[in-house]
């Protein structure tokens, strides 16, 4: 009898231990995220997320618009080639 509230007893000291541990942690992350100096590295990383998108942006548009240019140069030059050959098939009618 003795032994099973000997057991009793450490079982309830074990469970308001935790207990008493899960809320220090808990006020310890809480204070750790209303910190000022995670909310700066929240924004600095922000910062730094969108500056990399942009930068990202700003080559993915500049890669398009050579290819743009370079597809219109192909067609210029096709169309040319296509004239000059009409003008040759002509000239030798």
């Amino acid at each position: 009898m003795r032994r099973r509230q000997h057991e009793a007893e450490l079982k309830l000291i074990e469970e308001e231990s935790s207990k008493r541990i899960e809320l220090a942690i808990e006020k310890l992350v809480q204070e750790a995220l209303d910190s000022e100096e995670l909310r700066k590295e929240v924004e600095r990383r922000l910062q730094e997320g969108r500056k990399k998108v942009s930068e990202d942006v700003l080559t993915q548009m500049e890669k398009e618009r050579e290819e743009a240019a370079l597809e219109s140069q192909r067609k210029e030059v096709s169309y040319t080639n296509s004239y000059i050959v009409y003008i040759y098939e002509y000239i030798d009618i």
